[in-house]
């Protein structure tokens, strides 16, 4: 059997461990496999394919992986969840809210609210329009909208 038909079949299970952990790590030591075969191919050594094999696997996983996985797992501002979709959502001040307390109505929800000390200081009335700009545990950051 020859050196190409070893690293393809050593690509192959690597993609099919892939498939079961979705991690992109099988699948870039495939792409090493793949590299590994096309130089067993020219008639390189067997050292030369293996190592060929492991550098572009290991260039792989250091540089590709990092930023696949950033790309992958960035969802939409539309599927945000949860606190996670709150901050830009809009509310109404129901007691006076400075930086210390206060209450308003978010999205129907009656929430533990205080002033963003980044943004204003200046307590507004009950009342006032605001913006969510984060959240602090059960507390929401907000500041008034002009």
């Amino acid at each position: 059997m020859s050196g190409a038909v070893v690293w393809a079949i050593v690509a192959a299970i690597a993609l099919g461990i892939e498939a079961l952990t979705l991690d992109l790590t099988f699948a870039l030591i495939a792409v090493g496999a793949l590299a590994g075969a096309g130089v067993a191919l020219t008639g390189a050594p067997l050292w030369v394919s293996v190592l060929v094999a492991a550098g572009v696997s290991l260039a792989g996983i250091v540089l590709v992986r990092p930023i696949a996985l950033r790309h992958l797992r960035k969802l939409p501002v539309g599927a945000r969840t949860g606190v996670d979709a709150l901050p830009g959502a809009e509310g109404m001040a129901l007691t006076e809210i400075s930086t210390i307390d206060g209450r308003m109505k978010l999205r129907g929800e009656e929430w533990s609210a205080r002033l963003d000390p980044d943004i204003t200081s200046v307590s507004v009335p009950g009342g006032t329009k605001l913006v969510v700009t984060r959240i602090d545990g059960a507390t929401a950051l907000v500041h008034p909208i002009d």
